[in-house]
């Protein structure tokens, strides 16, 4: 019954030793996150960094611990070797048997940021499988979220966007119209631009020369077209139901 409202989490890996083992987790007892954490950051190979911006100005309460509990089960599907390691906070999850990607999640007040990343200790790989475990994540989060709002009472009404940090307000902070006073780049102070379809432009609302703006890593997010989805949706399906 625990599992089932996400209370807590049943983690299953099989170390390099090639014992299959088992760990339980209460995302709502976890302690906060080492500096560490937050300082990580994508190669110009990743993706950017992904928000899921909640417009109502804070995250609602009770849906990181819920999102992470669902992260967990979907993460044993991926023939970890280790165990990920979750604070209150945040996330690092491991994808792969190597493993082969980092999945960091970290919750601040209005926004949580997302962060996939290629283990640098793995054998290279080529920008396909980064865009194609990119847009993999897209959809899981999706999914997994929209589920939350049906079965959960109080995510009944849960509005949120996709979106990407603007870099031009990151790079010139004393450019951006929405905060003179404070550096942009600061905590939960990011100007986000939402996550656009791959033919349209992303364009800063706070930039009133109203010039596109290029964000590296961006386009493995986009999803390419709708039978993508609905594979990705289909693969999901047993974890999230």
């Amino acid at each position: 019954m625990m599992e089932l409202y996400g209370l807590i989490a049943k983690f299953s890996f099989l170390p390099t030793d090639g014992e299959h083992q088992q760990e339980y987790f209460v995302p709502s007892l976890l302690r906060s996150p080492p500096s560490g954490l937050y300082e990580m950051k994508p190669s110009n190979c990743d993706p950017c960094p992904l928000y899921l911006h909640f417009p109502d100005g804070f995250v609602p309460h009770g849906l990181f611990a819920q999102l992470l509990s669902r992260c967990i089960d979907w993460c044993c599907g991926c023939g970890p070797e280790r165990a990920p390691d979750l604070y209150q906070n945040g996330a690092r999850f491991f994808i792969g048997k190597q493993p082969i990607f980092d999945l960091v999640l970290i919750r601040r007040k209005r926004f949580i940021k997302i962060i996939l990343r290629r283990n640098p200790q793995t054998s290279a790989l080529s920008t396909t499988d980064s865009a194609t475990k990119a847009r993999e994540v897209r959809v899981f989060l999706e999914d997994t979220l929209k589920v939350m709002s049906r079965k959960l009472s109080w995510l009944r009404n849960l509005r949120y966007k996709l979106c990407v940090a603007c870099t031009h307000c990151l790079e010139c902070p004393d450019q951006c119209s929405r905060r003179r006073s404070v550096r942009c780049a600061d905590n939960d102070d990011l100007c986000l631009i939402p996550l656009l379809p791959v033919e349209e432009q992303l364009i800063c609302p706070m930039n009133f020369g109203e010039e596109p703006v290029k964000i590296c890593g961006v386009e493995k997010w986009l999803l390419v077209d709708e039978k993508e989805v609905k594979n990705f949706s289909t693969f999901h399906k047993q974890e999230l139901h």
